[in-house]
């Protein structure tokens, strides 16, 4: 006979059912009202044993019952992804929040156009069409990413209790192409720094020197600048951490060329700041472009046609050319550590915090720190 019960982390009530072979299954009803949890538990064992040997009536009969029994905001996937990515909002940075926004609304359109009513409707086979379309429109890895992002969507509804499962986690990746990232060759920084002007030459150079994210500098705020001592200061948004660095003279130079800002709140980098924080690194990728550093983001022709192809410098390489500077020019691994930063701040706090006397004389053994037409040695000469 079914039966109900509480789970201490959800407010639904939990039907436990017995299925014709003898075994046991449990799932969340979406429900808080004991009454009609337990008549949606008794009519789902009555489709258990009526559909063991047919999955497919067995989900749409369940489906039924959702629909007949449930609350519609309690069940309907779209309207609560919503809510949930809504309240994200204010508990992750803004650069993974507008990945998960994107993910998510594409994931709610998806839904909508399959007509699904509950999560009950929902199948890995499902989200594997849907995996399928992301890697048309993007490449594998961006798909294989945004099938994580589903994941972590539906576990979050299971933990809820309005979801029985999660059908994401059994959509396996799709193998993506190898794409070997690198920094920037001197030739290179010779080529592409004396094409740029304004905001993106303050904010290249800031961050060849620096080693920072494109998004954590592209949201810096004037408070956050010391021109007169040359420090910028800001929390990092990945890891939490409050960075705190000198600023090198190239960059200095192209930050006093900036319009000064009216108040302390305005953005430092007005242009790049008011671009959405997926298209900053399209923006760069422009600038590598007009120089013959980069191809066009789409590939014309071949089984990749249409498919974005992950190009081995962005303005991630800076990150890894003001790593190969320091520690080319001599700099100890734990000065090099403290400048670029870590992946978590749990590990950024493990390291010895250096005064900013020490790392400004560190960062100006930098190849070019000296301004002086920012000129940097080919390796061997």
């Amino acid at each position: 006979m079914a039966s109900l019960r509480k789970h201490k982390k959800s407010r639904f009530w939990y039907a436990c059912v017995r299925m014709a072979d003898g075994s046991h299954r449990q799932f969340s009803t979406g429900l808080e009202d004991k009454t009609e949890a337990l008549a949606v538990a008794v009519a789902a064992e009555r489709e258990f044993r009526k559909n063991t040997e047919s999955p497919h009536q067995l989900r749409a009969a369940l489906d039924r019952l959702a629909g007949e029994y449930s609350p519609r905001s309690a069940t309907a996937p779209a309207a609560w992804l919503e809510r949930w990515l809504e309240q994200k909002k204010n508990e992750v940075g803004a650069g993974t929040w507008a990945s998960y926004r994107n993910t998510g609304s594409q994931l709610i359109a998806f839904l909508k156009e399959r007509g699904c009513g509950s999560f009950l409707a929902v199948t890995p086979a499902m989200l594997g069409e849907l995996r399928e379309r992301w890697a048309a429109a993007n490449c594998a890895a961006t798909a294989n990413l945004k099938i994580r992002q589903t994941s972590t969507l539906f576990a979050a509804a299971v933990a809820a209790g309005v979801a029985t499962s999660n059908p994401a986690a059994k959509v396996g990746k799709l193998k993506a192409a190898a794409t070997v990232r690198r920094e920037f060759r001197p030739a290179e920084l010779d080529l592409l720094l004396p094409t740029l002007r304004g905001e993106w030459r303050a904010l290249v150079l800031l961050g060849l020197y620096t080693g920072q994210r494109l998004n954590d500098l592209a949201g810096l705020r004037w408070r956050n600048v010391d021109l007169a001592e040359a420090t910028v200061a800001f929390q990092a948004s990945k890891t939490g951490a409050v960075v705190a660095l000198p600023i090198m003279p190239p960059a200095l130079e192209a930050l006093l060329e900036l319009p000064a800002g009216d108040c302390p709140d305005a953005p430092l980098f007005t242009g790049v700041a008011a671009l959405p924080v997926g298209s900053r690194s399209n923006a760069f990728r422009k600038l590598l472009c007009g120089v013959g550093l980069a191809t066009d983001s789409h590939t014309p022709t071949g089984r990749a046609k249409g498919r974005r192809v992950t190009a081995p410098l962005s303005f991630h390489s800076l990150r890894h050319t003001a790593t190969s500077m320091l520690k080319a020019a001599g700099v100890s691994d734990a000065i090099a550590r403290a400048i670029i930063g870590h992946e978590s701040a749990a590990v950024s706090r493990s390291y010895t915090h250096f005064d900013m006397a020490t790392m400004r004389r560190e960062m100006a053994r930098m190849p070019g720190a000296g301004g002086a037409g920012i000129i940097f040695p080919t390796p061997g000469k």
